[in-house]
């Protein structure tokens, strides 16, 4: 696919997720398997069972999730509630496996210590090469303090504006061009399993003590 019609598809995925939170919805569990396509030019979120009324969101308590734990935002594992941020967070994820053309890199080794590292400020990788537009779209859904991640209606205006940019357009496609060859070497283990959602249970007795 070339960036163009790639940008379109984020943006549709984006506009959905607009449209969500313009109900004032979470949608709470997005992660690429919630991503539908029926053609290579348009794109749909879909499985809102899990999707909740914001203002319900800030009343609701519990002693776990349910979801895939890389797209789940470091201040949902630390307890706090899901929020339109945390939504964005997981779309950031998604923009990676949408550039890299892989899964997102996730070996199921210990759930705790992967909360923790996320917590802390871990991220998934981004290659040398990678556009400067890109990468720092990437990094803002994934800030650490949610307050300062993009909007859906920001991140749509981007993706509009992207397109009708040749600049930007050149740089994405001559990016793609570098990153073929990390492309074919990064495969990983990929275990089926680890990309469903199920209940991630919070370990009451490690608190999180990050800055």
């Amino acid at each position: 696919m070339n960036w163009k019609d790639k940008l379109n598809l984020l943006q549709c995925i984006a506009s959905d997720l607009l449209i969500i939170h313009s109900h004032d919805l979470i949608h709470q569990d997005l992660h690429s398997g919630n991503i539908l396509q029926d053609s290579l030019k348009s794109a749909y979120i879909a499985d809102l069972g899990l999707s909740i009324a914001a203002n319900i969101a800030l009343k609701s308590k519990s002693d776990g999730i349910y979801g895939i734990l890389p797209y789940i935002a470091p201040e949902v594992l630390k307890k706090q509630v899901y929020t339109k941020e945390s939504d964005v967070y997981s779309f950031g994820i998604i923009l990676w496996e949408i550039l890299y053309g892989i899964p997102i890199p996730f070996e199921q080794k210990s759930e705790l210590q992967f909360q923790l590292q996320v917590c802390k400020g871990y991220r998934p990788h981004i290659y040398e090469n990678t556009a400067m537009c890109y990468s720092d779209l990437m990094m803002k859904c994934w800030n650490i303090e949610p307050e300062k991640r993009p909007t859906a209606k920001e991140i749509v205006d981007i993706f509009e504006e992207w397109q009708n940019n040749e600049n930007i357009l050149s740089e994405l496609a001559e990016s793609d061009k570098k990153l073929q060859i990390v492309k074919n070497e990064s495969a990983h283990l990929y275990i089926d399993s680890h990309y469903k959602s199920s209940i991630i249970s919070f370990n009451n007795s490690h608190k999180y003590q990050g800055n």
